[in-house]
């Protein structure tokens, strides 16, 4: 089940994000970049905005976007839970949402490895590779059908 992202759910949203096992990353490389309970708990009250998948009182998996940039910031899913149809379900709740603040075409970055199931996942949903490369990723884009 679907539902609005609150406060109260980036502890559990933190442990989904690092398990993950493709794109890992640690608490303390969160922290390095800024990304912190407390500073997600600020930027949910600006035009950041998230959904999480709950399944048996557990998060399953999240994503979060930002209406200014219109970027898809991040999507992940419990290892365990993949290839249910989450990633999915969240991808479309965010790109509805991001077009529905007046976007014409919207973005997000991930891994330029294509032997990597992010870089395929993204693109059968229409998600474009720019070949533009921003640190370590490539940046996608999405256009809004006509």
């Amino acid at each position: 089940m679907l539902r609005e992202m609150t406060p109260d759910d980036l502890a559990e949203v933190f442990e989904v994000r690092t398990a993950t096992i493709e794109n890992a990353i640690s608490m303390e490389q969160l922290q390095q970049y800024g990304i912190t309970i407390e500073s997600l708990t600020i930027a949910l009250q600006t035009d950041v905005k998230g959904w999480v998948d709950v399944a048996s009182n557990k998060i399953t998996g999240f994503v979060m976007g930002n209406s200014s940039t219109a970027e898809l910031e991040v999507l992940a899913v419990l290892p365990e839970y993949d290839r249910r149809g989450i990633g999915a379900a969240l991808l479309m709740q965010m790109q509805a949402w991001l077009f529905s603040n007046g976007h014409k075409r919207i973005w997000l970055k991930t891994t330029p490895d294509k032997s990597l199931r992010a870089y395929g996942f993204y693109q059968h949903f229409g998600w474009q590779p720019t070949g533009e490369i921003d640190g370590e990723d490539e940046i996608f884009v999405l256009s809004l059908k006509k």
